[in-house]
């Protein structure tokens, strides 16, 4: 993987979550992994997303980006996806919106075959979903949502995501990895994290729901 470099509410929409499978054991390669001196932990002080019947959340805590205090959270299949970028489902996660929430942290990242990252930010999708929670998902909303790459913003049209007119717009981008990253100071709480690869945590690194269909997740 690459060695990371800091990078510098919308009304709420109507979810039709399905009922999601209890989290099951994962395979190795679904396992989260961390980078970077940040602190990371799955714990009950704090809350939990309102979409959740566990009490866990990941919490995350950046210090000084500039040495090494950054987090990055991703699994071995997150980072070898080599996907078609249309076809990768389930870019999303949760957040305590009284947490820390700047213009690019926390996000997920997404580098593209070609070179590109791609930015998914919880400022740019932002939709409350609690009294202070929002959920930030970015192959699903249809409004108030959007990415940026290579300088470009990509915002959902009413009847695509963003991810979707990203994809229309590049029909040949193929997705190598995709992270969850947390480069700006502060301590923010995640969860129902999704990375593309198939798996959803929502309350630690080594179990997770599968998420076979965009809706699942």
């Amino acid at each position: 993987m690459k060695k990371f470099v800091v990078t510098a509410v919308a009304a709420v929409s109507a979810l039709a979550f399905a009922a999601s499978a209890l989290a099951s054991a994962l395979p190795a390669n679904q396992a989260l992994q961390f980078q970077g001196a940040g602190s990371h932990v799955w714990n009950v002080k704090g809350g939990d997303s309102p979409h959740d019947t566990n009490t866990k959340a990941l919490r995350l805590h950046v210090g000084d980006p500039s040495t090494g205090g950054y987090v990055v959270a991703y699994s071995k299949r997150s980072i070898h996806i080599a996907t078609d970028a249309e076809a990768v489902k389930n870019l999303s996660f949760e957040f305590k919106a009284t947490g820390y929430v700047g213009a690019g942290s926390p996000r997920i990242s997404v580098e593209f075959q070609n070179g590109d990252v791609a930015y998914l930010s919880a400022a740019y999708c932002n939709h409350t979903i609690g009294s202070d929670w929002s959920r930030a998902d970015f192959t699903r909303f249809k409004t108030d949502c959007s990415i940026w790459v290579a300088g470009v913003q990509y915002e959902a049209d009413g009847t695509r995501s963003a991810w979707r007119v990203y994809t229309d717009a590049n029909p040949d981008q193929m997705v190598e990895q995709a992270y969850l990253v947390g480069d700006e100071t502060g301590t923010t709480r995640i969860d129902r994290l999704s990375l593309g690869a198939g798996v959803m945590y929502t309350n630690g690194n080594k179990v997770g729901t599968f998420c076979p269909t965009e809706a699942a997740c």
